[in-house]
């Protein structure tokens, strides 16, 4: 008789089956291992409602911080007078600035004494009527009182009312040549200068006599001085006399 297949080996089919159960034992406790895993873990915190937490506060009008001031609005300043000194009369508004005192003019140029019965202001070159006015003949002329500022450019500036005739009605007066450009004009001292005719002949210009009300000293000019306005102080000549008309 012929032996069936593996007949011989009834105990290795349990043994199988066993060893099938303990793998199977084997991996559900592996399972139920990983799912318990702290890596398994959702790594967020989990929301909880805390007794000791406090609420976040609403905003309201106790706690909410002050707003900032809305600034004023910047008002236009005026001129540093500390600059002017460093300007062109023209680029000055003088009305806006104080009156200088008398006492407080600045002074530049060594006085001239006069005779006043004997001075004479000479307006003679390209003329056709030259003249040679007295004090007394300038102080009856028409005259104008003008606030006027004189800037020595880097130095110092002085706005103060000035009194005088007019440089254009002595002019008219004594006829200008055709020809004529421009004139010089003479100090006492030596000094002169030059200015076109039609600044000479331009507003604001003209032969002063008094300042701030009172006879013009001896230091600022006596008896007669050239006030130019938009013109430097240096076209500002003290004891004139001679105005020479010139080419």
């Amino acid at each position: 008789m012929t032996d069936a297949p593996f007949a011989s080996h009834p105990t290795s089919q349990v043994g199988d089956e066993n060893m099938k159960r303990i793998l199977i034992g084997i991996l559900l406790v592996l399972a139920l291992v990983s799912c318990s895993s702290p890596a398994s873990q959702s790594t967020r915190a989990p929301v909880v409602d805390s007794p000791t937490a406090e609420p976040t506060p609403e905003p309201t009008q106790a706690n909410t911080p002050p707003a900032e001031p809305t600034p004023e609005p910047t008002k236009e300043r005026s001129l540093p007078l500390l600059d002017i000194e460093h300007m062109h009369p023209s680029e000055v508004d003088n009305t806006t600035l104080p009156i200088t005192a008398v006492e407080d003019l600045h002074r530049t140029g060594r006085p001239v004494d006069y005779d006043i019965s004997t001075y004479r202001l000479v307006v003679d070159g390209l003329v056709e009527n030259p003249l040679s006015l007295s004090y007394d003949d300038v102080l009856s002329r028409p005259q104008v009182t003008e606030e006027v500022l004189v800037i020595c450019p880097g130095f110092f500036w002085d706005n103060a009312v000035w009194t005088g005739t007019p440089l254009s009605l002595i002019f008219e007066e004594a006829g200008i040549a055709p020809e004529a450009s421009q004139i010089r004009i003479e100090a006492g001292d030596g000094y002169s200068r030059k200015l076109s005719l039609d600044d000479a002949m331009a507003d604001g210009v003209f032969l002063a006599y008094e300042v701030n009300g009172e006879t013009l000293p001896k230091e600022h000019g006596f008896p007669i001085r050239l006030v130019a306005r938009h013109q430097y102080g240096s076209k500002w000549v003290k004891w004139i006399e001679r105005i020479e008309v010139i080419e």
